[in-house]
C-alpha cells in the first residue's frame, strides 16, 4: 500500500490536475486504487502539497484544514 501511495504521488507531479476537486476550493483528491485510500493534495505553483491520506471509511468532515 505504501508503494502505491508513492506511485500515485509521483504521478501527481506529472499530472497535478488528475485528481478531483473537493468542496474545499484549494484541495483535490485522488484514489490510491486498488486500495481504499484517498490522497488529499493542493497544487501550489510547481509543487504538490499532500494534506493527508485517509481511508475511505472515515468521516470526510474530520479532514484537517
Amino acid at each position: 500500500m505504501q508503494e502505491r501511495i508513492r506511485v500515485m504521488t509521483s504521478l501527481l507531479l506529472q499530472h497535478p490536475y488528475a485528481g478531483t476537486q473537493t468542496s474545499r476550493s484549494r484541495l483535490r483528491r485522488v484514489v490510491a486504487h486498488p486500495f481504499p485510500y484517498l490522497i488529499f493534495y493542493e497544487i501550489s505553483g510547481e509543487d504538490i502539497i499532500i494534506h493527508g491520506v485517509r481511508h475511505t471509511a472515515r468521516n470526510p468532515r474530520t479532514m484537517p484544514e
